[in-house]
């Protein structure tokens, strides 16, 4: 049990990171084979943030286990993002600005 425990929990930690770090040679492989990388359009994102919203709720109303999770989750995300938007964005911006002059 205890193991099955350490494994549950580092899971998602070790699966974050092979994520991170294969999407980059993945990309660069698709960009090589002629694959045009675009951004998502801001009409289609606020489509796809409104839905996921009403998807919550109505899982919220349903199950009182998500909606506990979902409001703890979105209350730390609301209170960090001041936060990531000073020290993350900021530094993910210049390393992209940095990275066009060198």
């Amino acid at each position: 049990m205890a193991a099955a425990n350490i494994s549950a929990r580092r899971s998602p930690t070790w699966i974050t990171g092979k994520y991170d770090a294969v999407n980059a040679p993945a990309l660069k492989r698709l960009i090589v084979n002629g694959a045009i990388l675009k951004a998502f359009p801001q009409e289609v994102l606020e489509a796809c943030y409104s839905t996921a919203n009403e998807i919550y709720a109505d899982l919220a109303k349903t199950n009182p286990h998500f909606g506990k999770r979902h409001a703890s989750m979105m209350a730390f995300k609301n209170d960090s993002l001041p936060w990531t938007q000073v020290a993350e964005l900021s530094y993910d911006s210049f390393m992209a600005r940095m990275r066009t002059k060198t």
